[in-house]
């Protein structure tokens, strides 16, 4: 008897590193642990780590300057001679889950003749963004030429961070969950759940399909531009950055980035109506939006351009494509 358990014991564990090896090495998930110590906080603003070096961020190794911006990891000092873009965004801009030389602006680093100054922080939002234009912009903007806002579905969500597994919660019907999802429910198991999803890639997976991820996320963002508080709320921010732009003559530009269950259902209309909220809102305060949602759907491959079981992280194709758009654009050059 004792044979035949520890024989069953060598089988699954053998099972388990061979699929852990397996969806590794295809890439198919992203480790979701971040290294503690990576963020501290600045007038109730999280911000990252300055001079970060040895942290990892969704598995991959993170460098950060003296003032908290995403660099690469070896080598790189911005140019003294040309002026500055500046960067900012969520974790889908910062480039979780990816390298930072495989981020659209690490892509671009070496094509544009501007300096490219990643301030993305994650879970940032929309107030996050006017500290930032504040404290880096209004007394030095004479460095740069301009700014880049990369908005996401999120940005209606007023408090800084992820949506919270309790938050989703309340907004899907957990009727018909199955055993594993009612498993992870259980609170015995949170730090169990913490612990493998920064550490097994394997448990990502699973956990990914066992939750339906994708689709939970968007409906819960969905659902958030329902609310007119919400909406109103936006609309103020999005107004407040534009006195900024104006008062501070700085040009602001702003991207639009959609979530990656709206590609997989071809942005049919039903699924991208907060992006036609989002663009009401900038036109009623007469602002441009360049949004890429269309872009995504219409390319081919355009359901690869997302982290594998992720609902809103870019690949490296992801990326890829973004730095693409931005030149066609001109949004950078």
């Amino acid at each position: 008897m004792k044979k035949v358990i520890f024989v069953n014991i060598i089988i699954i564990s053998t099972l388990f590193i061979f699929f852990e090896i397996l969806i590794r090495s295809l890439n198919l998930v992203s480790l979701q642990g971040i290294d503690k110590g990576f963020f501290f906080s600045e007038n109730d603003i999280i911000l990252n780590k300055p001079n970060s070096t040895i942290l990892k961020v969704a598995g991959k190794k993170v460098k950060t300057d003296e003032k908290g911006f995403r660099i690469p990891l070896k080598g790189y000092k911005f140019k003294d001679d040309i002026k500055s873009t500046f960067i900012l965004g969520d974790s889908v801009s910062f480039g979780f889950g990816v390298k930072e030389q495989d981020t659209f602006a690490g892509i671009l680093r070496d094509q544009v003749n501007t300096n490219l100054i990643n301030s993305s922080v994650i879970g940032h939002n929309l107030e996050s963004y006017i500290y930032l234009l504040n404290k880096h912009i209004k007394k030095s903007r004479e460095k740069f030429d301009k700014a880049i806002i990369f908005l996401c579905l999120n940005d209606i969500h007023l408090k800084q961070g992820v949506a919270s597994e309790d938050e989703l919660k309340k907004n899907i019907d957990y009727q018909k969950d199955s055993f594993f999802i009612k498993f992870l429910k259980n609170k015995t198991f949170v730090k169990i759940n913490i612990f493998l999803r920064e550490k097994s890639a394997l448990f990502v997976f699973l956990k990914s399909i066992g939750t339906n991820s994708v689709k939970r996320h968007y409906e819960y963002m969905r659902k958030a531009y329902e609310d007119d508080n919400l909406l109103f709320k936006y609309s103020e921010y999005i107004k407040e950055i534009k006195n900024f732009s104006e008062l501070n003559n700085f040009e602001i530009n702003f991207v639009l980035l959609p979530y990656s269950y709206q590609v997989i259902k071809n942005c049919e209309k039903q699924y991208i109506q907060p992006q036609i909220k989002v663009k009401k809102i900038f036109q009623q305060l007469n602002l441009d939006l360049y949004d890429f949602t269309n872009n995504f759907c219409t390319d081919s491959n355009g359901k690869n351009f997302f982290i594998g079981y992720d609902p809103v992280h870019l690949s490296n194709a992801g990326h890829k494509f973004v730095s693409i758009l931005l030149i066609e654009n001109k949004i950078i050059k």
